[in-house]
């Protein structure tokens, strides 16, 4: 069992809350103060620092380091560890599968990490919540939309195979696709659009965006 396991769901809520009110307003902050002592815990951020989403990314991280100050750095008597990392490469120019794949096997293999923020895409998510599940990790992702992640809806086998534990340990703070995808369709139905042609990107966000639209049109 990890240390302070039961402290995640506190220090998540409460840094989560700050990045979606701070993050948007696009401040900075420095890093965690020090408690002065005693017991540490790891929070680790996982988001595309390179390529189309630097500038939201970025921003992100400073809400993050900005929330730790102001709980001057510690929560329960114990000092907040944050370390950022990057799931983009340069060759990829955003997102990389492998490199998902080694930063969640990276927090998973830390003892000291006891929850994760991130990631930014859907398609990265779906690399890294079952080794994170499996490591007993808690995940709260600002940004992936993709059904499948959460409920039924996407592929067959979703969301059960992403969750090899039995037990849930991810969650999002934003609308799914298929909310989106209806509302979509709806604006469209108010302005009395009669024929609609979908495209997509072919990635885990994009195809599900697009297919829950289409089943709402």
């Amino acid at each position: 069992m990890r240390k302070a396991r039961r402290v995640t769901t506190l220090v998540m809520a409460g840094l989560l809350s700050a990045l979606l009110v701070v993050g948007c307003g696009g401040s900075s902050g420095g890093g965690g103060g020090d408690s002065g002592g005693g017991e540490s815990i790891k929070i680790v951020s996982d988001l595309p620092l390179q390529g189309a989403n630097r500038a939201q990314t970025t921003t992100m991280v400073n809400a993050i380091k900005l929330a730790i100050e102001q709980r001057d750095g510690e929560v329960a008597g114990m000092k907040i560890d944050y370390e950022s990392l990057d799931d983009a490469t340069a060759q990829a120019g955003q997102w990389d599968p492998a490199k998902c794949a080694e930063n969640a096997q990276k927090a998973a293999q830390d003892e000291a990490v006891i929850g994760w923020i991130g990631p930014f895409n859907s398609g990265c998510a779906a690399t890294q919540i079952p080794t994170l599940n499996e490591a007993g990790l808690a995940m709260v992702s600002p940004a992936n939309t993709y059904i499948g992640l959460t409920k039924p809806g996407g592929e067959p086998d979703e969301p059960d195979k992403y969750y090899p534990t039995g037990e849930r340990n991810y969650a999002r703070v934003i609308v799914a696709d298929d909310k989106q995808g209806q509302a979509g369709a709806a604006l469209l139905v108010e302005e009395d659009v009669e024929s609609v042609y979908i495209l997509d990107d072919k990635e885990t966000y994009g195809k599900g965006l697009a297919d829950q639209f289409q089943k709402a049109a």
